[in-house]
């Protein structure tokens, strides 16, 4: 396994609500702060740090769909996940506050 990989590896979160799991990618430092100076919309972090999700049924995503599970597409949550408050709120909690966890860590370790 490459160095890049093991970074990426240890980026990775995942978020469950009620009986969906979505997996996807810490905020970096950097995006941290990006979002926090642009205060950037619960919806748009969730588009861009999940790539992947499980216990996604076709009625979660439209009004009388069936209760088959869907395969994540990315371009069907970048569409969806605009309406899904529950969803899109917990995602960027669980992003975000893994990133912070890693920085107040960082900060906490050059103090000693």
């Amino acid at each position: 396994m490459s160095l890049a990989d093991k970074i990426r590896e240890q980026r990775k979160i995942s978020v469950t609500v009620g009986d969906v799991t979505f997996t996807g990618t810490r905020a970096t430092s950097e995006e941290f702060a990006k979002y926090s100076i642009n205060q950037v919309m619960d919806a748009e972090v969730s588009r861009a740090h999940i790539a992947g999700w499980s216990g996604v049924k076709e009625s979660d995503l439209i009004d009388g769909g069936g209760k088959t599970e869907v395969s994540f597409n990315k371009s069907d949550f970048d569409l969806v996940i605009g309406d899904k408050p529950d969803w899109y709120g917990a995602i960027a909690k669980a992003v975000l506050t893994d990133a912070i966890d890693r920085i107040t860590k960082r900060s906490d370790s050059t103090k000693n």
